[in-house]
Parts: C-alpha cells; sequence; structure tokens
C-alpha cells in the first residue's frame, strides 16, 4: 500500500505563507519530492496549525497508488471516511491539502503522480498535485482534494448511500468532466442526480463516448433554463429519458 501516516487529533494545515514558500521551492525541493521528505521543516509552527475538526486519518493510511477506476473509487471512499467533515467552505482551504501532501500522504502522492515520470516533468507534475491554489486544482488535480471531491459529488446526488454514485461518476473521464468538473451541473444536486439514475436505467448511455456526449449535448441544449429544483424526480427523470430518446436511444435500450 502506499498510504500516509497516522495523523494526530485534529486536522492540521499549513499557514498561507508556508505554501507560498513551498510553491517558490519547488526547483530546490525537488530530491524531497522524488526520494525524500519534509520531515525537517515540519516542526516549525506555520506547518501546524490546527483546525478545530477532529479526525481519523488512519483510512487514508490505505490509499493504493496504481491508477484505474477500481482504485480511484476506493481511494475516494478511504480520503471520505477519513475527511468526510469537513464543509465546502473548508475544503476550499489550499493549506490543508498543501499539507497533507507534502507530510501525511507525501508517499503516496509521489507514487501516484511522479513515480516513473520524466525528470524534466516532475516540476509541473509537484505544482499540479501538491498544491491546490485554484478551483480546477482543488477539484481536479491535488493528489488528495480530487478524491474528497469526487466523495462530495458522490454523496451529494445519493445521499446516505455509500458513496454508490462513485461507480457512475467516475466510470469514464468524460462523465467526471460533465458532473464533478462543471459548476453548474455539479452543485445542483437536483440535475446531478437526475443524470446518475439515466445513466444507471440506461445503461447504453456509458458504453461509448459518442453516446454519452450526444446526451450531454441535447442535456444542455434542452435543460439550460430549466429550474430542476422545483421539479420531483419522477418530473426530472422524464426529461432525463426525453433528453436521451433525443440522443438516438436505441429500440429496447440496447447499446449504439
Amino acid at each position: 500500500m502506499g498510504g500516509c501516516e497516522m495523523s494526530s487529533e485534529k486536522l492540521k494545515y499549513l499557514s498561507n505563507i508556508t505554501v507560498e514558500n513551498l510553491r517558490g521551492s519547488v526547483v530546490n525541493n525537488l530530491s524531497r519530492y522524488t526520494a525524500g521528505d519534509f520531515n525537517d521543516m515540519i516542526w516549525d509552527g506555520d506547518w501546524s496549525l490546527e483546525l478545530g475538526l477532529p479526525v481519523d486519518l488512519a483510512p487514508l493510511q490505505d490509499l493504493v497508488p496504481e491508477d484505474g477506476e477500481v482504485n480511484e473509487i476506493n481511494n475516494s471512499k478511504l480520503v471520505w471516511r477519513a475527511l468526510g467533515g469537513l464543509t465546502p467552505a473548508l475544503a476550499f482551504e489550499e493549506g490543508i491539502w498543501t499539507r497533507l501532501t507534502h507530510v501525511e500522504c507525501l508517499e503516496f502522492s509521489r507514487k501516484r503522480w511522479l513515480q516513473g515520470k520524466a525528470p524534466e516533468k516532475i516540476q509541473g507534475l509537484v505544482d499540479a498535485h501538491f498544491f491546490a491554489n485554484t478551483l480546477n486544482k482543488r477539484r481536479d488535480d491535488n493528489a488528495i482534494s480530487r478524491l474528497w471531491w469526487n466523495a462530495y459529488i458522490a454523496e451529494m446526488v445519493c445521499p446516505n448511500t455509500g458513496l454508490s454514485a462513485l461507480d457512475i461518476l467516475l466510470k469514464k473521464a468524460d462523465i467526471r468532466a460533465n458532473i464533478v468538473e462543471r459548476p453548474l451541473t455539479g452543485s445542483r444536486p437536483s440535475l446531478a442526480s437526475g443524470i446518475v439514475r439515466i445513466m444507471r436505467t440506461e445503461p447504453w448511455l456509458t458504453e461509448k463516448e459518442a453516446n454519452w456526449r450526444a446526451f450531454m449535448r441535447v442535456l444542455n441544449r434542452l435543460g439550460g433554463g430549466v429550474l430542476f429544483e422545483v421539479m420531483t424526480e419522477h418530473q426530472i427523470d422524464a426529461f432525463m429519458r426525453r433528453c436521451a430518446g433525443l440522443a438516438g436511444m436505441p429500440q429496447g435500450g440496447a447499446a449504439n
């Protein structure tokens, strides 16, 4: 396993100035990212600021660095077990994710994103996956926060079902891009939930990339001004079926 070390009782984060210093020192610290650690720095108080949020980071010890849909799903569940108590507002704090990728989850982050990569690419990969200074990096790139966002959206669209939507959300990169990575979709639970339900009832939609893209084009065209928030689940499902039909649903629901 390429997991993390045990955390303290309260979730720790880095000060803004510490994050900026790290960001400006990536070139000087490349050997730390590829094979070393930052243990000699963590005794600085600015590395260990505490949030009033009790956490158990033990599940992060089981994170698996190998790529693949199954590992992405399981890793998202592990991050949620450890950090499900974070609010979206707290999840916007770069210092939380930068602390995790540089300390508790350094080994996982290194193996997942740096191992085996060409030396000339390491600096760019560190910037993308060890920091989180933009919405896109927090949601899509940071080694740990992207897993939290996967789980957060899965819980939002299918609450209290053990993150059952993860298998749909992470089935293809295109699906994640259209639900997790699009604020106007991912921030609208009624709409996102309807999309997940139609994908389950009409599996042909995700069997081919062309099918999914055709469905999303129709949904974007017809759903732009629709207030899904005031619709019943039955009405939303009927709307989704209409979109699927216009996208070219074959007879009997068989794949194209």
